[in-house]
């Protein structure tokens, strides 16, 4: 029974603080003024049944860096420059925020 409760309590906990959890936690049930403020304009608004999905898009570009291997090399391992994609999606009803997503993108 105790190895079930810290089991469960485990689960919970990751669910919980996951991207995903967090991003709901901060913008559902707010007005779409907030998204503005944080995110800027809309990049493309998606007209649906169930609300207007607003597409937010925020593009980094992430510099190359050598990977350690933990010992010394002659040839160090060196990771590509990438450009990282965040695309935000924001399901919104009568200018309330009813449902939040996110998805990442790396593109060499």
């Amino acid at each position: 029974m105790r190895q079930l409760f810290i089991l469960l309590l485990i689960v919970f906990t990751i669910a919980s603080c996951g991207v995903q959890k967090q991003l709901q936690k901060a913008y559902v049930g707010k007005p779409v003024s907030v998204l503005k403020e944080k995110f800027g304009y809309p990049k493309t608004i998606l007209e649906r049944k169930n609300g207007d999905v607003y597409v937010f898009e925020e593009v980094k570009n992430l510099k190359s860096t050598e990977i350690s291997q933990g010992k010394l090399t002659l040839d160090p391992m060196v990771s590509p420059m990438v450009q990282k994609t965040m695309r935000y999606y924001f399901t919104v009803k009568d200018s309330i925020i009813v449902k939040a997503k996110m998805e990442e993108e790396y593109e060499r």
